[in-house]
């Protein structure tokens, strides 16, 4: 032991001489890391602030996890983007041993913390672990540049790789614990898979780690770096899944549908990046290239013009998971902005707009990582216009007519319309015409929400082609005209003044324009007037609810004024003369 430490004796006077000389270089490098490091603390207490649940657990883990990630981020920063930016630098190695106590002493603090929550019981064994991890590599690392003692840097290479040994395992049996809370319990294949793949891994990792220690097989440090970054890479997700599940659960009252879709995209892109992550470590760190190369080297297709192989394919099915998900976040994330300033006409027609385009990039885009571009797709140029000529006209017709709709914006989502077409003769409805709330604008299709709940598919070059009566193009607010019938014996101003008591006693009905009564007409039995007031059809587009309350006050109305409801009238002639007798 005491060459150990006589190992660890160090020429400070020629390490400071070597400073002196490059003084300028090592200021600028000090100054640089400072700066990035100022940069990852104010952006941690920024972030932590926002962190607010109502679990207290929970949010400790959340705090916990921003105070892993940013250390984290400083110290990968440090041990691999410093060193081709700053090489030969005292300050590099400096601050090497500055970025691993960061990170391990918020690493540790939190875990002190945490050691009594259910989220990390082990607290005390990983913190314990952690200390000696970091002490014994930051001893190598001071006896690798400045003194570079044999026996030293056997001794606590030993105390490292045990340590580590026994701290990634902690990870990983603690981890895997967790990892099942992520599947649902509806995937029973999947959690049975795992809790099988357990014990397996496990017996595996141990091997590797006495074969490892007792130096039989070597893993270099490349690979070591490969699993700090997995780690880091698997922390951030777990983060972001966690926090983004937290914050957008509080909001599911209000738009739940948009809500839920947003949050399974979000964890759908989560995912897809966690595999992308993964994929470029293993590639970069665990000579991953070679299994690459051989997927590029098969071809499900390869001609002169089109060369498409397993990797391109399985690369593009990537792109469009990604690209599509993407937008499936972005298109919700707008519609709720604009849902939120109370434009909902703005909002719908949003969603429809990114949806649309969107998914037209992403096949375009798809389809370009396959190798098919559109010097490939010339030649089948004509082909396909024989078949879109005959079998595909109707789809075309329908998918350009979809965009003509949105950008001429005729029709919105959330316009009240009217079309001819069948409305639901099974439940009773006769007429010709269909009445309702467009719901949305899709690739070939529009759906129409019926004043029945009804949701109708109507293709969009119906929209284009026939007549459409858009009863809230420019304006909402319209007139609705209600018509009565009295007796000839009524006074026209009487029933005036009822019907404009019972328009302007209800909620529903705008008071300015004011109502207004019209005298129709003098009818073959009635005195027949119309009850005109403006309504905003966006706010009350089942309009026939309204109309029966109408009815029902004036009704009472009537009937307590005296006025006969009239029915029809006829006056009988009879061609022959008839006898009648009247009983005294």
């Amino acid at each position: 032991m005491g060459n150990i430490t006589e190992g660890l004796n160090i020429n400070f006077t020629e390490l400071f001489r070597y400073i002196i000389s490059g003084s300028h270089n090592e200021l600028s490098a000090v100054m640089f890391h400072a700066v990035i490091l100022i940069i990852i603390i104010v952006l941690q207490q920024k972030i932590r602030t926002t962190v607010y649940t109502h679990d207290f657990a929970r949010e400790r883990y959340f705090l916990f996890l921003i105070d892993l990630i940013f250390p984290l981020i400083f110290l990968t920063f440090v041990l691999y983007v410093a060193p081709a930016l700053l090489s030969d630098k005292v300050t590099l190695i400096l601050f090497k041993s500055v970025g691993q106590l960061y990170f391990a002493f918020f690493f540790i603090r939190n875990l002190i913390k945490l050691k009594s929550f259910r989220y990390m019981p082990w607290g005390v064994l990983i913190y314990v672990l952690s200390i000696i991890c970091v002490f014994a590599y930051l001893v190598l690392n001071l006896n690798t540049n400045f003194s570079n003692n044999a026996e030293t840097h056997e001794f606590f290479l030993i105390v490292l790789k045990i340590s580590l040994m026994l701290l990634i395992y902690t990870f990983f049996y603690r981890g895997t614990r967790h990892l099942t809370g992520f599947i649902s319990e509806k995937r029973v294949l999947a959690l049975r898979l795992v809790e099988n793949l357990i014990p397996f891994i496990s017996v595996l990792f141990f091997i590797v780690s006495v074969l490892w220690l007792l130096e039989i097989i070597h893993i270099s440090s490349n690979i070591f770096r490969g699993l700090v970054l997995c780690i880091i890479i698997i922390i951030v997700y777990a983060f972001l899944r966690a926090y983004c599940t937290a914050q957008l659960a509080t909001r599911v009252f209000y738009q739940r549908e948009s809500y839920v879709e947003l949050l399974d995209k979000l964890r759908l892109m989560l995912k897809l990046l966690l595999i992308f992550g993964l994929y470029k470590v293993f590639l970069n760190f665990f000579n991953f290239g070679y299994f690459v190369h051989y997927l590029q080297s098969l071809y499900i297709l390869k001609t002169d013009l089109v060369k498409i192989s397993f990797f391109s394919a399985i690369s593009s099915v990537f792109l469009f998971l990604i690209l599509f998900s993407l937008i499936g976040v972005f298109k919700n994330v707008a519609y709720l902005s604009y849902v939120k300033r109370g434009k909902d006409v703005e909002a719908g027609t949003t969603r429809a707009i990114v949806s649309n385009l969107g998914l037209l990039l992403v096949l375009i885009i798809s389809l370009s990582q396959l190798g098919l571009n559109w010097k490939v797709l010339i030649p089948f140029a004509g082909a396909l216009g024989i078949g879109i000529g005959f079998g595909l006209q109707t789809i075309m017709n329908n998918y350009i007519s979809g965009f003509i709709l949105l950008f001429s914006k005729k029709l919105k989502v959330g316009d009240v319309i009217e079309i001819e077409g069948n409305a639901g003769r099974a439940i009773g409805n006769s007429l010709e015409t269909i009445y309702g709330r467009v719901e949305s604008i899709d690739v070939l299709s529009t759906v129409i929400q019926t004043t029945d709940n009804i949701e109708i598919v109507i293709p969009n070059s119906q929209f284009i082609e026939g007549q459409i009566v858009n009863y809230s193009l420019s304006d909402s607010d319209i007139r609705l005209r209600i018509p009565f019938g009295v007796s000839y014996a009524s006074d026209p101003n009487q029933i005036k003044e009822i019907l404009l008591k019972v328009s302007k006693d209800h909620p529903s009905i705008l008071i300015s324009p004011e109502p207004n009564v019209w005298f129709k007409e003098m009818g073959d039995s009635a005195l027949v007037f119309y009850l005109l007031c403006w309504i905003n059809i966006r706010m009350l587009w089942r309009i026939n609810p309204l109309i029966s309350e109408i009815y029902f006050k004036v009704w009472y109305e009537l009937k307590e004024a005296g006025v006969e409801i009239p029915f029809p009238q006829r006056d009988l002639w009879l061609k022959n003369k008839v006898k009648v007798e009247i009983e005294k």
